[in-house]
């Protein structure tokens, strides 16, 4: 649906053959009753797995008792709107593994991360709260495994193994690939108006054996304008040619070179973080971040 001037959204719309929901260039929203216009409360469709209010001129107003209807999506996107924080009833949207914010230039507050979120996007969010991207950059939730996120900020947190300003960042294991590595770039983005693209490669003894790409877009405003952004991922979401987990077991040291290839004439790459998941069965003695002696 796109350019609707008002959108009333009702339980009846919401039925159980719904799946996928999506508003583009919506003037006005409310959530209301399907019998007596009153505002609704908590009817859901079970069926229902992405909804997206997408550059809709709506507010704060959409987490209104409506909201908690969608707990059952998996993707959810809310690009563009006017909304000044992120609920804190996102916590109960247990299912949810992919929540876009991109261009919300008024949202300040994240209040909640869902507990299953793997994919974030909040790209250009120029009013995000320091203390909101701290909350993004969690270790607990990073650990957990297999995010990919990007959002507006210009830090490596402490609990980085390592950190580097060069081409590149890298480390060396034996035996079994780690299994969780969690790895960071900041961008800090120039001229505005070109794409930007970020492609993550990965390199096994100068071998590529993974890459990711990944583009996006900011809006250009008056003069140029630097927006400093996080970057961070886990390894596993890069299509890689073999399973990593798999390699023959080796005590010889390989080494592993993550770097990224892109656009980067309108861009600077102001810092690289990587972080190896520490586990029970993985002895670290089988992880180095120098070279080998």
């Amino acid at each position: 649906m796109t350019g609707c001037h008002f959108l009333q959204l009702n339980s009846n719309v919401l039925t159980s053959a719904l799946t996928h929901f999506r508003v583009f260039g919506c003037k006005e929203w409310k959530w209301i009753n399907s019998k007596d216009g009153e505002e609704v409360d908590s009817t859901v469709s079970s069926n229902l797995r992405s909804f997206g209010v997408v550059y809709c001129d709506l507010n704060d107003d959409i987490f209104s008792a409506g909201f908690t209807q969608l707990t059952t999506v998996t993707s959810l996107n809310l690009s563009g709107t006017n909304i000044t924080f992120l609920s804190e009833c996102i916590k109960e949207f247990q299912h949810l593994d992919d929540l876009d914010v991109s261009d919300c230039k008024y949202l300040q507050e994240i209040r909640g991360i869902p507990p299953k979120l793997r994919k974030f996007r909040a790209k250009d969010c120029r009013s995000l709260t320091s203390s909101s991207s701290s909350m993004l950059l969690n270790q607990q939730l990073h650990e957990a495994g297999k995010t990919d996120f990007i959002f507006q900020g210009g830090s490596i947190p402490r609990w980085f193994d390592k950190q580097s300003r060069g081409p590149s960042i890298s480390f060396w294991f034996r035996n079994k690939f780690p299994t969780k590595v969690v790895c960071l770039l900041i961008l800090a983005l120039q001229q505005p108006e070109y794409a930007e693209l970020v492609k993550p490669m990965v390199l096994i003894n100068g071998l590529l054996r993974g890459s990711y790409d990944y583009s996006y877009y900011l809006e250009r405003q008056k003069g140029i304008v630097e927006l400093d952004h996080v970057y961070l991922f886990d390894l596993r979401v890069l299509p890689f040619q073999d399973d990593l987990m798999e390699m023959p077991l080796e005590e010889e040291w390989k080494h592993v070179e993550v770097t990224y290839q892109g656009m980067f004439d309108t861009s600077l790459i102001e810092g690289r973080g990587i972080h190896v998941v520490k586990t029970e069965r993985r002895s670290m003695e089988d992880i180095r971040y120098d070279y080998p002696l």
